[in-house]
């Protein structure tokens, strides 16, 4: 694999919210993830609840691909095939993006050192050193990955740990970029917790590096969306705009359109499959008036009401499921616990995800974003957390 930019298509000013495109080839074919997008979420390289053909009929283009799910044994029994990742996950028409611990969530396990981090496995806990991670990808050969970091597990750090977890986040930087082969990209992790002049250093030592672009922790906070957001609003405003920014733990639709008002171009995508786990079907629009009413963004198929509802989920949904059969049906498979219920879900919850970022792209090129997600935000009800100027002017790149 070779070859790799970010090209920015649209840009407000003041710089916010953007339009691009990541370009990447692999197997001498280059391929384009659009931004606003996201990466996948998977579980030991599988997107839950999906088997890959049902995978290959949803819009997808990347996945985020976690190396603790591959943990149990070091090294891992993946790394004894050397065809790289994603021959091994059978994954190979996919962006595929590595990182060390799972986006999703973030248990509180032994503290790290200056030589290795801690993970969580099936068969306990693990400790991985910089130059076993990169070693580790040297064989994966993914797309792009994120560099090791000192994630904070402890929930009211001081000052002092904080500020060692940036400069072990660094240093193990400089030691990834020194170590990983031509051709794999690293995105360097942005830190600080919660400590305003700490993520202000580590955006603005990160930006110094030679990294292809930047990952913002926020699932190691244990704070809410919003107060996770301003956070990485701090961040953000120190990191160069001609760079891709991942965030993780803004997953819930609201968010993701406040993070795009902040510039953030790809979001950490676990929030369908946490949908579906709950039975949860979808049902949120990007519309010109905005989100109907707060219980529209999703419908709950363990309600007995829908026991005899033979609409599809969503209407003009162009999902499998939404073509295929109906809210009555899906509600069976639930009670009966039958597994297909959730591949169903999925099924649908995924396309429809990825669709709300589609109608987001369309709106930045139609210019009616701001207006669109405004309302959207309002509908929500979190509306005391919009910093949002009105009117925003587009510059085309």
């Amino acid at each position: 694999m070779s070859g790799f930019s970010f090209n920015l298509l649209k840009i407000t000013d003041p710089s916010r919210f953007r339009l691009g495109q990541l370009i990447f080839s692999r197997n001498k074919q280059e391929k384009i993830l659009d931004t606003p997008n996201c990466f996948v979420y998977t579980m030991r390289g599988s997107v839950p609840h999906l088997t890959p053909d049902n995978l290959q009929i949803i819009p997808v283009d990347s996945l985020g691909i976690t190396l603790e799910h591959f943990l149990e044994a070091q090294p891992p029994t993946s790394t004894h095939f050397m065809g790289g990742i994603h021959k091994f996950l059978n994954l190979e028409d996919y962006l595929l993006f590595f990182d060390v611990r799972d986006s999703s969530k973030l248990l509180h396990i032994s503290f790290n050192t200056d030589k290795y981090v801690s993970v969580v496995t099936n068969q306990g806990c693990r400790k991985v050193t910089v130059e076993e991670y990169v070693r580790y990808m040297n064989i994966y050969n993914p797309d792009i990955f994120a560099s090791i970091s000192d994630l904070i597990t402890d929930k009211n750090p001081s000052l002092k740990r904080v500020k060692k977890s940036v400069d072990r986040t660094l240093n193990w930087l400089d030691e990834t970029l020194e170590q990983i082969k031509e051709g794999i990209h690293v995105f360097g992790v942005v830190t600080g917790h919660d400590k305003h002049e700490e993520r202000v250093r580590s955006a603005q030592e990160t930006a110094n590096r030679n990294v292809a672009g930047f990952v913002l922790n926020g699932f190691d906070l244990d704070v809410t969306s919003k107060e996770r957001l301003d956070l990485m609003k701090i961040s953000l405003k120190h990191l160069p705009k001609n760079k891709p920014r991942v965030a993780y733990g803004l997953g819930a639709p609201e968010y993701v359109l406040l993070g795009i008002f902040e510039g953030i171009d790809i979001f950490d995508a676990s929030y369908p499959s946490e949908q579906t786990s709950l039975g949860h079907a979808l049902t949120f629009l990007l519309l010109e008036n905005g989100i109907q009413n707060e219980q529209e963004k999703f419908i709950d198929l363990w309600d007995n009401k829908y026991r005899t509802d033979f609409r599809p989920i969503l209407n003009g949904c162009k999902c499998y499921a939404c073509q295929n059969h109906t809210r009555a049906y899906i509600f069976h498979l639930l009670v009966a616990h039958e597994m297909l219920a959730t591949v169903l879900l999925m099924s649908h919850n995924l396309f429809h995800y990825l669709q709300f970022f589609k109608d987001i792209r369309k709106s930045i090129n139609n210019n009616t974003f701001t207006n669109n997600a405004m309302q959207f935000i309002r509908a929500s009800n979190i509306t005391d957390e919009i910093d949002i100027k009105p009117n925003f002017n587009y510059r085309n790149y």
